[in-house]
């Protein structure tokens, strides 16, 4: 085989049922595969749990990533292979990045660049394919993220072409299934992502105060004039967040417990003679 797909697996539901897609339909079988999962150090502990499950369970053989920042100019960003168990659990990626580079933020998201698209397309050149594929997770429902150079780009996507599908399909499937993802939709494998909605990361900062921490402490040593936090989209710093998270608000929901709730609803009975049983 000298085509080479890469799967990249983000550790949610959407990315790990399109790895087992991939992996499974014979029009892939001209392709060697390669599953990827980059970590931050910032992904939940549920994540990581999920990403080593799937691998056990679906025979993936994930190639576990992480960036190795070298901090001189000039030098981009390697990688190095860890596992399950050497993967980074306290931010070590992610603070080293921010040695070299400006805050992340909704504007310039470079620990996407940085902690994700570096490592991965360093570890992928080494392999020394010349013709690589790449398969986004992006579902049937989300296809207005498909770029508009994708053939150029040699971009796929098994979930919008394939099989389509949206993320009540996804919820569903894993419902049914051995295990699933720990995780509400609104958590997200980033533990506090920046890029999360407002009432997001309040609920996530109400339901556990102590994840704010680690971003409070890297806002505060590390935030310059043109980055003072994050959040540039509403500019509110991560020690606003947490004052904010104390106050009454409507928090978020995951939709598919949500949903679920709704039909229960539906169902509930109460005796009666018109009932033939």
């Amino acid at each position: 085989m000298d085509k080479l797909l890469v799967c990249t697996f983000s550790g949610g539901r959407t990315s790990a049922f399109m790895a087992l897609l991939v992996k499974n339909l014979p029009k892939y079988k001209e392709y060697h595969k390669v599953f990827i999962f980059a970590n931050t150090g910032k992904e939940r502990p549920e994540t990581l749990d999920f990403v080593n499950k799937c691998d056990l369970e679906f025979d993936l053989n994930i190639v576990w990533l992480e960036a190795s920042i070298v901090n001189k100019k000039g030098k981009g960003t390697n990688y190095k292979i860890v596992n399950y168990q050497t993967a980074s659990r306290k931010g070590e990626p992610f603070k080293n990045m921010l040695d070299k580079y400006p805050l992340p933020n909704n504007i310039a998201s470079n620990c996407t660049r940085e902690l994700k698209l570096a490592p991965i397309n360093k570890y992928v050149k080494s392999l020394g394919y010349k013709e690589v594929y790449t398969a986004m997770g992006i579902r049937h429902d989300e296809r207005h993220r498909e770029s508009n150079t994708a053939k150029e780009q040699k971009i796929i996507y098994p979930l919008i072409y394939d099989l389509k599908v949206d993320n009540k399909f996804i919820r569903n499937w894993w419902s049914k299934q051995r295990f699933d993802l720990k995780l509400k939709d609104y958590e997200g494998n980033c533990d506090l992502c920046f890029k999360k909605s407002l009432k997001k990361r309040l609920t996530i900062i109400k339901e556990n105060p102590k994840v704010a921490d680690w971003w409070l402490e890297m806002e505060n040593e590390y935030k310059q004039d043109n980055t003072p936090r994050f959040d540039l989209r509403t500019n509110i710093s991560i020690g606003k967040l947490i004052e904010m998270s104390k106050q009454n608000f409507t928090k978020a929901q995951d939709l598919h417990e949500l949903d679920n709730k709704q039909c229960d609803l539906f169902e509930i009975e109460t005796d009666c003679t018109c009932k033939l049983d």
